[in-house]
C-alpha cells in the first residue's frame, strides 16, 4: 500500500507498506504496478476472469494455514497431536499481548505438550531466539528428550551435563541460546553469578514453579533459593517474557500464590497484593484448564473415568498384639527424645519413620527393626553424617526417610533404657507376621489374581514409598510369575535407568513396582490402567500424583485404582480415616446444581484440597492423642482446605480457561481442509491427482513437464499423505504439513497476486438468498508498534445480521465452489455493505484489546456475495 508520495530531483518515489512484514520501503514509481485491492473491487465490484469463488476458497484456506502455523506451530512435522484446549492456550497466549503467564493444567493434561508447542510457535515467529528451561533435576532430560522427538529442537542442550560455564563470556557463544538447566544447580551461588552473565533471555519457562517459594509473615518476607533464582534474573533485566508451569500454584497459601504473580508482573505489585478485590487481573495473566471440561476434537470428553477400590485385608490377633508392643515401643522413642530437647529430634524422627514403615509392610518394619538391634550390639569406630532437614525432592521422600533414619540408628547408646529386650521381642513377633503376612498374601491371592482373571497379559503398577517393601513385593512377584515379568523404579537409578524400566515394562513387562520416584514426571498410561496402592502415603497430594502417572491424556481406558487397607492397627486405621473423611469432603463439593453428581469434577476437587490439607504433620503427631482428638484434627484440617478450595475456585473463575463454546466459533484446521486444499490446488493447476494409491492412506500426484520445475521435483509422479505413521515408514512419501515444500509451494501460489479470487460470487444455500462472505484478518499491536496478536475471520452478513464464522461458512470452505451470477451491481448498496463488515471488525478489534494491546489494522482477503444457486453461471458476467 502506498502510504505517502515524494518528489525527489525529479523522481517521483513512494512510500511503500508491506503489512505482512511490517516494513516500509521508498521506492521509485516505475518499479510499481497497479493491484486493486480486495476493497477497491468490492467498491466497484471489477470481476475478471481469476475471480472465481474456488479460487476465493482456496485463497482463503491458504490464508487460513499461514494464520493457525503461526498461532499455534500445529501444522509443523510435530509427533504431537494436539488436543483444543491445548491448541487455545497457545493461541491464547500468542494473541495476548504479552508472553508472561502462569500455566495452571491440571495433572496429565499436557502441560509440556503446551510448552513445547509455545516454543515451538515462538521460534516459527523468530520471537524466541535465546531460551531457558528451568526444571527438576530429575527432569532435564525428559525435557530435552520430549522437545527434540517430538517438536524437533535438538538444539536445546542441558547446562551441566552437555555443557557448563566457568567464564561469564563462554555465555556469549550462540550455541548456548537454548538452555534447560536444574534449578537447585542453577541456585548456587558460582552458577547463578555466571548466568547473570548471559545475554538476555527472550523467553524463560519453569517446570513445576510452585517449587520457587516464598512466603510472608507479617512485614518479613521469607523466599527460598529457587525463588530468588528466578527473582534476580527478573531484577537483572535477563527475562524478556517468563511462563511458570505448575498444577498447583495456590497451595491454600495466597501469599505464595501472589509471589508467582510478581515474578510474572513485578509492575503490578502493588495491584497483586490486592487481587481479592481485582480478581479480573488474573485473566491476564492465569490460564487454568480442569479435567472436567477438555474435550477431543470431537467434543469428546477425553478422560475415560477412574474407579477407585478400598481392598481390606484381613488381620489376625498376633498382628494386634505386635501393634501394641510397636506403640509403647514408640512412646518410650518419643518421650525420649523429648527429655532431651532438640537434640532429641533425631530419636521422635526414628519413630515416626517406623510408624511409616510399619504401615507399608511388616518385611520394611521388620528388617529396619532388625538393623537397629545389630547396630546397638556392634561398636561402631565412626558414625556416618545424617540430616533430617526438609527433601529437597519429595518425590524421594519415603527412600529418603528409610535411609536417614537407618543412619541415625547406627549408634551405640540405647535411645531409652530396655529398649534392646524391646526390640528383641518386636523382631520375634514380626519375625512369625512376617512368615505369615496376611497383607501380602490377600496382595498375590486376591487382589493380583482378580486383576488377571479377565486378561492374564494385563500390566499393573504397583507403588509404595519404600524400598525394603518394594524389594520384599518384587521377590514376591518374580517368585510366582518370573524375574522378566517384574521392572522397579526407584531413587537409586538415574533417568535413563527408569526410562529403560519403563520400556521394557511397556514392551514385555507385566509389573512396575515404584517408589515415588516414579509419582511425577513420568508418564506410565500408554500400556497400562490398573494401579495398585500397597501403602498409602500419610501426604494424600502424592496419591493423587501416583495416580496422575495412568490417569492422564492419553489414557484410552477406564483407570483402575486399588488401594490396600489393613486396618487393626492404630496408624493405619487413623490413615483409612483420613482418606475416608477426605473421600467424604471431596464427594459433598462435587455435587453441583441440587443432588448432581460430578464424577470428573470430584477429581479436580481431590487434587485441590489433596495440596491444600496438610494433614501428614497430624498423623505424625497423632501418636500423642487419642483417636477422637485425631479424628477432630483431621476433621478441622479438612474443612479449612474445603474453604481454601472454594476460594481458590472462586479465584480462578477468572482465570483464562478453555472454552469449548468458544473454541468451536473458531476455524479449527483439521486434516479435511489440507485434503480440501491440496485437491482443489491440483484441479487449477491441472495436477493428475489419485487419491486410491496405497488403499486411500497416500495420493500420487503426475506433474506437467512446466510444474515440475517450479516444485522442484526430480520426477513427475510425486506421493504425498496425511498420516505420520506411514511418512515414517516410506522415506518416498512426503508428508503433508508446514514442513513439506510441496505444501508451502501451493500456499505461496494461492495467496500471490496472480492468484486471484479476491471478488466471487458463490453458491451457498443459505437464507436470506443473497448474503456476503467476509475474510479478513485482525491485527493487533503494541505501543512501540510490534504486531502482537492476529485473529483471522469469517463474516458473514446475511442483511445486516453479520455472524462470525457460522457453521455453514466454514462447512462451505471443505467443498469445491460453485459460481453462480453476482447481484446487479449498485455503487451505493456496495458502500454500506462494506462500510458495515468494516465497522463490525473495527468494533472486534476494539473490544479484544488486551493488557499492552492497541490496533494495528484490518487486513481483507476475499469478498463473496453468496447465493442459492437457482440462477444460470456466471460465464456471461466475466466479460464485464
Amino acid at each position: 500500500m502506498i502510504v505517502q508520495s515524494n518528489h525527489v530531483a525529479g523522481m517521483d518515489l513512494h512510500l511503500v507498506e508491506f503489512p505482512e512484514q511490517q516494513v516500509r520501503r521508498w521506492l521509485p514509481w516505475y518499479v510499481l504496478s497497479l493491484v486493486p485491492s480486495v476493497k477497491q473491487r468490492f467498491l466497484t465490484g471489477q470481476l475478471d476472469a481469476s475471480c472465481t469463488s474456488e479460487r476465493a476458497r482456496l485463497r482463503i484456506l491458504a490464508h487460513l494455514f499461514q494464520h493457525w502455523q503461526q498461532n499455534t506451530g500445529a501444522l509443523s512435522n510435530l509427533d504431537i497431536d494436539p488436543l483444543p484446549h491445548q491448541i487455545h492456550l497457545v493461541h491464547h497466549i500468542l494473541n495476548s499481548g504479552n508472553y508472561n503467564w502462569l500455566v495452571a493444567d491440571d495433572v496429565g493434561l499436557g502441560k509440556t505438550i503446551e510448552a513445547g508447542m509455545l516454543i515451538y510457535a515462538l521460534r516459527q515467529r523468530k520471537e524466541a531466539r535465546r531460551v531457558l528451561i528451568i526444571t527438576p533435576s530429575g527432569l532435564t532430560t525428559q525435557w530435552q528428550e520430549e522437545l527434540s522427538s517430538r517438536f524437533d529442537l535438538h538444539d536445546f542442550k542441558i547446562y551441566g551435563r552437555d555443557f557448563t560455564i566457568r567464564k561469564a563470556s563462554h555465555w556469549h557463544d550462540h550455541s548456548h541460546d537454548y538452555v534447560i538447566g536444574s534449578m537447585d544447580q542453577l541456585k548456587q551461588a558460582h552458577h547463578l553469578e555466571m548466568l547473570l552473565h548471559a545475554e538476555p533471555w527472550d523467553l524463560v519457562l519453569v517446570d513445576e514453579a510452585h517449587r520457587l517459594s516464598r512466603r510472608q509473615y507479617g512485614l518479613k518476607l521469607d523466599a527460598s533459593e529457587r525463588f530468588d533464582l528466578v527473582k534476580e534474573l527478573r531484577r537483572r533485566e535477563k527475562i524478556e517474557s517468563l511462563v511458570l508451569l505448575t498444577a498447583t500454584p495456590h497451595q491454600g497459601m495466597q501469599d505464595k500464590f501472589t509471589a508467582l504473580l510478581e515474578l510474572l508482573r513485578p509492575e503490578l505489585r502493588d495491584e497483586l497484593q490486592l487481587i481479592d478485590l481485582n480478581p479480573d487481573l488474573l485473566g491476564e495473566m492465569v490460564i487454568r484448564n480442569y479435567k472436567s471440561d477438555v474435550t477431543d476434537k470431537e467434543g469428546n470428553f477425553i478422560f475415560q473415568g477412574k474407579t477407585t477400590h478400598a481392598v481390606e485385608v484381613p488381620t489376625s490377633e498376633e498382628s494386634r498384639e505386635f501393634d501394641k508392643s510397636l506403640q509403647s515401643y514408640l512412646k518410650k522413642g518419643y518421650r525420649a527424645g523429648a527429655s532431651l530437647g532438640r537434640t532429641g529430634n533425631a530419636i521422635g524422627f526414628v519413630m515416626t519413620v517406623y510408624r511409616k514403615l510399619a504401615a507399608s509392610s511388616v518385611a520394611a518394619i521388620h528388617q529396619s527393626l532388625i538393623n537397629r538391634l545389630e547396630r546397638l550390639e556392634l561398636e561402631l569406630e565412626e558414625q556416618e553424617d545424617y540430616d533430617t532437614d526438609p527433601y529437597e525432592d519429595h518425590r524421594y521422600q519415603g527412600e529418603s526417610e528409610e535411609t536417614t533414619a537407618r543412619l541415625i540408628s547406627e549408634g551405640e547408646e540405647e535411645f531409652f533404657s530396655g529398649e534392646k529386650e524391646h526390640l528383641e521381642d518386636l523382631i520375634r513377633r514380626a519375625q512369625a507376621l512376617n512368615e505369615n503376612d496376611l497383607k501380602l498374601q490377600s496382595f498375590m491371592q486376591t487382589i493380583i489374581q482378580s486383576t488377571l482373571v479377565k486378561s492374564a497379559e494385563e500390566r499393573v503398577l504397583i507403588f509404595t514409598e519404600y524400598r525394603t517393601t518394594q524389594s520384599y513385593l518384587a521377590k514376591a512377584l518374580a517368585e510366582r510369575f518370573g524375574a522378566a515379568t517384574v521392572h522397579l523404579i526407584n531413587g537409586s537409578m538415574s533417568l535413563d535407568e527408569r526410562m529403560a524400566a519403563i520400556e521394557e515394562f511397556e514392551s514385555a513387562g507385566q509389573f512396575l513396582v515404584s517408589t515415588e520416584a516414579g509419582g511425577e514426571g513420568l508418564n506410565l498410561h500408554r500400556q497400562c490402567h490398573i494401579m495398585i496402592n500397597y501403602d498409602l502415603p500419610w501426604n494424600p497430594m502424592r496419591l493423587v500424583q501416583r495416580i496422575g502417572r495412568l490417569y492422564r491424556y492419553g489414557q484410552r481406558k477406564r483407570v483402575v485404582v486399588l488401594n490396600v487397607n489393613s486396618k487393626g492397627t492404630l496408624d493405619e486405621d487413623i490413615i483409612a480415616m483420613m482418606y475416608d473423611r477426605l473421600n467424604q469432603v471431596v464427594t459433598d463439593m462435587a455435587h453441583v446444581q441440587g443432588d448432581e453428581f460430578n464424577e470428573n469434577l470430584k477429581d479436580d476437587i481431590l487434587g485441590e484440597m489433596a495440596d491444600m490439607a496438610s494433614l501428614e504433620e497430624i498423623i505424625e503427631k497423632s501418636q500423642q492423642q487419642d483417636i477422637r482428638r485425631t479424628q477432630q484434627r483431621i476433621d478441622d484440617a479438612l474443612e479449612r482446605a474445603r474453604e481454601a478450595a472454594s476460594l481458590q475456585r472462586d479465584l480462578f473463575e477468572h482465570a483464562a480457561s478453555f472454552n469449548a463454546a468458544i473454541f468451536n466459533e473458531q476455524i479449527v484446521v483439521t486434516e479435511e481442509h489440507l485434503k480440501s486444499f491440496i485437491s482443489g490446488m491440483c484441479r487449477i493447476l491441472e495436477i493428475e491427482l489419485d487419491t486410491a494409491y496405497l488403499k486411500g492412506s497416500a495420493w500420487r500426484l503426475r506433474f506437467p513437464i512446466h510444474l515440475k520445475e517450479k516444485f522442484n521435483l526430480t520426477r513427475a509422479i510425486h506421493s504425498i499423505t496425511f498420516d505420520r505413521e506411514l511418512s515414517r515408514q516410506r522415506e518416498d512419501i512426503e508428508l503433508i504439513n508446514y514442513n513439506s515444500e510441496f505444501f508451502r509451494a501451493l500456499i505461496d501460489i494461492a495467496t500471490s497476486i496472480d492468484f486471484g479470487g479476491k471478488l466471487a460470487s458463490t453458491g451457498l444455500k443459505i437464507r436470506p438468498r443473497q448474503s456476503i462472505i467476509f475474510a479478513a484478518l485482525l491485527r493487533w499491536q503494541n505501543e512501540a508498534g510490534r504486531r502482537m496478536s492476529e485473529e483471522f475471520s469469517l463474516f458473514l452478513d446475511a442483511a445486516g445480521e453479520i455472524r462470525l464464522n457460522p457453521v455453514e461458512v466454514q462447512e462451505w470452505l471443505l467443498h469445491d465452489s460453485e459460481d453462480v451470477p453476482p447481484p446487479a451491481y449498485d455503487k451505493e448498496v456496495a458502500r454500506q455493505s462494506f462500510l458495515g463488515l468494516h465497522n463490525h471488525c473495527a468494533q472486534r478489534v476494539g473490544r479484544n484489546m488486551g493488557s499492552g494491546l492497541i490496533p494495528e489494522r484490518i487486513d481483507p482477503i476475499s469478498i463473496l456475495w453468496a447465493s442459492t444457486d437457482e440462477e444460470a453461471p456466471v460465464d456471461s458476467y466475466v466479460d464485464q
